[in-house]
């Protein structure tokens, strides 16, 4: 389980500066690197990714405590936590697409995993 916790972050740490990169050349480096007190209009793409990383951030505040009290608990949810990882990338590559109901369908599967992680859990404390 550690190590698809691991590679969840790593997703997220590559995800991180995708916006950014995507948008360069129409939103300068030296913007990215400055305090950004004024909005810049980004492209498209990098609006996505934003909000496509956004939408990570609220999953991840499920996943990893879930994650942690698997193997606190000794409850296997590998298959699913790999399960909800490979939906996230599939998720996230979607929403940079601009593929909207199937990525919509895709999160709904990613959830469904978060409750079958949680569910596993609560039978097993019970």
């Amino acid at each position: 389980m550690i190590d698809i916790i691991l590679l969840t972050l790593l997703f997220y740490f590559i995800q991180l500066p995708l916006p950014m990169i995507l948008g360069l050349k129409e939103v300068p480096l030296s913007y990215n690197l400055s305090s950004r007190d004024e909005e810049v209009k980004r492209p498209v793409v990098s609006e996505r990714g934003i909000r496509a990383l956004k939408n990570l951030k609220e999953s991840l505040f499920i996943f990893i405590p879930v994650s942690i009290l698997s193997i606190i608990s000794n409850v296997d949810v590998v298959m699913a936590a790999t399960v909800w990882l490979v939906l996230r990338v599939i998720y996230c590559v979607l929403y940079y697409l601009g593929i909207s109901y199937l990525r919509t369908i895709v999160w709904f599967l990613s959830v469904i995993c978060l409750f079958d992680m949680a569910i596993r859990i609560f039978k097993h404390a019970v």
